[in-house]
C-alpha cells in the first residue's frame, strides 16, 4: 500500500492501538499520520475514548466486587463449610 486516504487510515486505527497492523501497512499509516493533522487527531481522540471505556469498565468491576453485603458473604462461606463437612461422612 503505497499511499493512505485518511478514510482507510480510520478503518485501521483499533488495529494500530492494538499493535496488530502489518508491518507495511503500519509503515503507511504512519506516513499518513506524520502527514495529516486531522487523523492524528482523530487518532488522540479514539485513543482517549477507548482508555476512558477500560477505565470505567475497571470501577465497575471493582464497585461490583465490593458491593456483596458481609452477611451474604459469611452465608455462603459457612454454606461451603457445611457441604465440605457433611461429604467426609
Amino acid at each position: 500500500m503505497s499511499k493512505m486516504t485518511c478514510r482507510a487510515c480510520s478503518d485501521f486505527l483499533a488495529d494500530y492501538l492494538d499493535g496488530q497492523l502489518d508491518p507495511g501497512i503500519r509503515a503507511t499509516f504512519e506516513v499518513h499520520l506524520d502527514k495529516c493533522r486531522n487523523c492524528r487527531a482523530y487518532l488522540e481522540q479514539y485513543a482517549a475514548v477507548i482508555k476512558a471505556g477500560r477505565c470505567a469498565c475497571e470501577r465497575e468491576n471493582e464497585q461490583a466486587a465490593g458491593a456483596l453485603p458481609e452477611e451474604l458473604v459469611r452465608a455462603i462461606l459457612a454454606a461451603q463449610a457445611e457441604r465440605g463437612n457433611t461429604s467426609d461422612a
